[in-house]
């Protein structure tokens, strides 16, 4: 079973992701604010990181640079970030950073984003086995 961290500060958002990869059969851990997330990140590993831009204490940016800092054990870990924001220079600075890939939430179901995730796996599995 994937083990996914959803970091999105949105009780409503937060809700229907947890319930949408849950009813798929991945564990789901949720963070509220960026310091939280980074907090639950250095006690265990996860599959996936859903990570809003927009959050409490620390930007979604800002923990992604922390995560892809070169001491940091989730450094390979997988990044989506999930954000209204659709502005260019916001996602460029994200795949910068090191994004694995980018969904804007108003665009996608909840069935959408947990398919998108899936397609993921299934890619990097499929590119692991060559």
């Amino acid at each position: 079973m994937k083990k996914i961290l959803i970091a999105e500060d949105d009780f409503f958002i937060r809700d229907i992701y947890t319930k949408a990869f849950v009813n798929s059969g991945y564990e789901v851990h949720v963070a509220t604010d960026g310091i939280e997330t980074l907090d639950k990140l250095r006690t265990q590993p996860y599959d996936m990181i859903l990570l809003d831009i927009m959050m409490p204490k620390m930007t979604g940016i800002d923990v992604l640079r922390n995560l892809r800092a070169p001491e940091s054990a989730a450094k390979d870990t997988p990044v989506y970030i999930i954000t209204n924001l659709g502005q260019q220079n916001i996602i460029e600075e994200a795949f910068k950073v090191g994004m694995d890939g980018y969904i804007i939430k108003s665009q996608v179901t909840p069935q959408q984003l947990v398919d998108e995730i899936n397609t993921f796996f299934a890619n990097r599995e499929s590119t692991q086995q060559e």
